[in-house]
């Protein structure tokens, strides 16, 4: 079951599921005491075995197999007992995880029935065939082959499961299609419909919520939901939710290899394409930047000629690909955000943002109760959307300085120490990070990060974790890193920028954090929690 929840969580991608093994994490899973163990065991009963089958003259005689000596028979049934013992404590384990509500496992979907159905057909039949194959006489030599079967087809249960969930791909993409094919259908009914696509490596999110809180106010109006901009998530939520009524629909389309978001932009037929900026975020899957750059702009080359491109002329790598990747996009019109559309004389302090919002001579001020400088960039794309889809700037720009940002925000609350506490869990990326730290410095007080490393950066990740701890050396007092990959990657950026070695610190114990936290800050201090953290350092953080 966790091999399946850990295949469901990498979206059953091959390259997503490899990468995890990369991180010390993933490597603890493949290397660990109980794996060491359980090979000891199974080492010492092949050699055990190989011992019994040679004969008197020195030579492998099958024959012998079955005829041990006395202290043979007995190492034989310490080791049946080792094993059983293992098993026994491990199912003991599972169900005290059970009970306690903390067994990891599959969210319950039709694909993920589908796997654990067949992948527990495989793992149970594969016992039944052992049990079949040696215990015919009920001899100690059966009994010792059998869980000798046992312990390898147990060792070998990652690779089984592995191959079921390629091995059924074929049905799974048969499946999606069909279900691709009935959302294009439904769109394909909707001719005044809408669509506006958006994509990125970052900011996508953000862009979607406000553009469609916005547009709401003129329009009807359907999202995607939450983060599900998979090609399936998309699908679903056109096949059960979108309705003859609605006239717009904001449509976020995420993508790990190229070719992904062009699936889905020819599915929807989108008129405006917004592109909300390029990083290194999924390199390790993508296996270049040229192809996550490729991918990313395929929302605007999938735009007719009378559509919309809007890109964010704030991210350097959208601004250093577009002259490469212009021939491609046939949209007569192109929104530079940050060119065309300027926020200028940015004033941010910890609950208030305020700026001047430029378009064609006209100058607004907005002022808002979004929580730093960084979201300048998404209401500026999302007005851009706004107006693409027959929205007026004024009308925009009003509706966004009488919108309550809280919803919209990371979220801030004081914990019962008074401690402040400013939660971006959802995930990482690194912008996102860089972004986090600088509106962690417009708080008063000592201020403290807690993050995990980020995953999937491939080539990259010495880099941006490099560029990181220099940021953190300029805002932090106190760093905990609760993964270990590029620990020493942060470490050596933020020590070569000045800080303490002390002040930043390497461990994924809750307790110990608590305890750090206790001794070195107090009421007025702020803590920075981001990324993909552990649920009990987030939970003891927060208590």
């Amino acid at each position: 079951m966790f091999w399946l929840y850990l295949w469901q969580l990498k979206e059953y991608h091959w390259g997503r599921f490899a990468d995890h093994f990369t991180t010390q994490k993933g490597k603890s899973l493949l290397v660990n005491r109980l794996i060491l163990i359980k090979l000891v065991f199974l080492s010492a009963g092949v050699a055990l075995l190989l011992l019994a089958s040679i004969n008197r003259a020195g030579l492998f005689n099958i024959d012998a197999l079955y005829d041990f000596s006395y202290p043979q028979q007995f190492m034989m049934l310490v080791l049946i007992l080792a094993i059983l013992a293992v098993f026994g404590i491990e199912a003991v384990y599972s169900v005290y995880l059970s009970l306690r509500g903390k067994l990891l496992r599959p969210e319950s979907t039709k694909k993920s029935l589908m796997l654990v159905l067949v992948s527990h057909t495989v793992l149970f039949g594969g016992a039944m065939l052992v049990f079949a194959l040696f215990l015919g006489e009920m001899s100690l030599a059966d009994f010792f082959l059998a869980a000798l079967s046992l312990l390898l087809l147990d060792i070998l249960a990652p690779a089984l499961i592995a191959a079921v969930v390629m091995g059924l791909q074929p049905l799974t993409i048969y499946e999606k299609n069909k279900i691709l094919a009935r959302a294009a259908a439904v769109i394909f009914k909707q001719s005044d419909l809408m669509v506006i696509g958006i994509a990125g490596s970052y900011g996508k999110s953000i862009t979607k919520e406000l553009l469609a809180h916005i547009l709401a106010h003129d329009f009807c109006v359907l999202k995607t939901l939450a983060n599900q901009n998979t090609e399936m998530g998309v699908a679903s939520r056109i096949i059960n939710d979108l309705k003859p009524e609605h006239q717009i629909f904001v449509c976020e389309i995420g993508a790990v290899h190229k070719g992904r978001i062009a699936q889905v932009a020819g599915i929807v037929k989108p008129r405006i394409g917004i592109l909300a900026g390029i990083n290194q975020q999924h390199l390790a899957v993508f296996g270049s930047q040229q192809n996550i750059i490729d991918a990313k702009y395929e929302i605007l080359e999938a735009l007719p000629k009378t559509g919309t491109a809007i890109l964010n002329w704030e991210s350097r790598l959208v601004g250093e690909s577009f002259e490469l990747q212009k021939d491609q996009i046939k949209a007569q019109k192109i929104v530079f955000v940050g060119r065309d559309i300027v926020a200028a004389r940015i004033n941010s302090v910890a609950d208030q943002l305020s700026f001047a919002a430029g378009y064609q001579g006209k100058t607004f001020q907005i002022k808002t109760n979004a929580r730093g400088a960084f979201m300048a960039e998404p209401i500026l794309l999302a007005i851009a959307g706004a107006m693409a889809a027959g929205m007026k700037f004024e009308r925009a720009v009003e509706i966004i300085n009488q919108t309550d940002f809280t919803p919209f925000n990371i979220a801030t609350l004081k914990n019962k120490a008074g401690i402040n506490i400013v939660s971006s869990t959802y995930s990482a990326n690194p912008d996102g990070v860089l972004s986090h730290l600088d509106y962690l410095k417009l708080w008063a007080g000592k201020k403290a990060l807690i993050m995990p490393c980020i995953i999937e950066l491939g080539s990259a990740s010495r880099g941006v974790h490099f560029e990181i701890g220099k940021k953190i050396a300029q805002v932090c007092d106190l760093v905990a890193v609760t993964t270990q990959e590029r620990f020493g990657d942060i470490k050596k950026g933020a020590v070569g920028a000045g800080m303490k070695e002390e002040n930043i610190i390497f461990s994924e114990n809750p307790a110990k954090i608590d305890k750090i936290i206790k001794n070195r800050l107090t009421a007025g201090d702020t803590i920075l929690l981001e990324g993909r953290l552990a649920s009990p350092i987030i939970d003891i953080v927060k208590k």
